[in-house]
């Protein structure tokens, strides 16, 4: 199973799910504020599904937020009583985990799935997409972009060698994972992450113009410096993007396929 699917079919059940229980709740005349905060539930499923821990955590945050606001006439009325303290509470854990723990998991769900398809998609040191499999996508991406005209963008992020020639091999690859890891949990859940044979780590940013992927992949860049505590120079990063440099990603796609397309033979 592709990830979007899954991801369509964990909207639609919990959708099903909330849109079950504020028909439920409407035959005791709920006060709008609950519907609201049902629908806001939805909301922070979306991000988690989508957007992975990290849109997962923005969207139970705005949640919180408009919820607290939503109930700050009764606050005021009523002061701070026990049985609105609980039902802000409970809203608030409600919210925090579906959006931090639910994207978390999605996370992990989207490379699980890539397991189970025998292991052959993913890199073995950092269990992100392998070269093979990021050829596919980069041939799926331009296939898209002939038909339809649909932008996409891809990071090209490389590591200096100086930053782990002096590691031992369990070490390097500990900490190659840890930047896989927060690689991965710095994208949507839609983007793609691999690693080249030649080291180089690779953002695969569907439906993303060259100025969006420029942005994204510079955060990336900047988070995985920090990480490693090196120097700019260290960890660089190149964006393409179609259509403004369909030459070299098609010259990148050919340059993957070819190489692994000489090993079956």
């Amino acid at each position: 199973m592709k990830y979007s699917r899954f991801e369509w079919l964990a909207l639609i059940v919990g959708g099903a799910a909330i849109l079950g229980t504020i028909l439920t709740s409407l035959q005791s005349r709920p006060m709008v504020e609950e519907i609201v905060a049902q629908l806001l539930l939805l909301a922070v499923l979306f991000g988690a599904v989508h957007w992975g821990r990290n849109g997962g955590f923005i969207a139970a945050v705005v949640a919180i937020i408009v919820y607290i606001g939503m109930r700050a006439p009764l606050f005021m009325s009523e002061g701070l009583t026990t049985d609105l303290l609980v039902l802000v509470g409970v809203r608030t854990l409600t919210y925090g985990f579906v959006g931090i723990v639910g994207g978390e998991v999605c996370g992990r769900i989207k490379y699980f799935l890539a397991k189970l398809a025998g292991g052959l998609n993913l890199d073995d040191d950092t269990r992100v997409y392998n070269e093979q499999f990021i050829g596919r996508l980069l041939e799926s991406n331009l296939a898209q972009h002939a038909r339809y005209r649909t932008p996409f963008s891809i990071g090209l992020m490389t590591l200096a060698p100086g930053l782990m020639s002096d590691l031992k091999p369990s070490r390097r690859r500990s900490l190659l994972r840890a930047v896989a890891n927060h690689v991965r949990n710095d994208v949507r859940l839609v983007d793609d992450v691999g690693r080249l044979d030649d080291g180089r780590f690779v953002l695969i940013l569907p439906q993303t113009p060259k100025a969006g992927g420029q942005v994204g992949a510079g955060r990336v860049c900047g988070a995985v410096r920090d990480l490693l505590g090196a120097r700019d120079e260290s960890v660089s990063m190149m964006v393409l993007g179609a259509p403004e440099d369909l030459t070299g990603l098609q010259s990148l796609r050919d340059a993957v396929l070819q190489a692994h397309e000489d090993e079956r033979d």
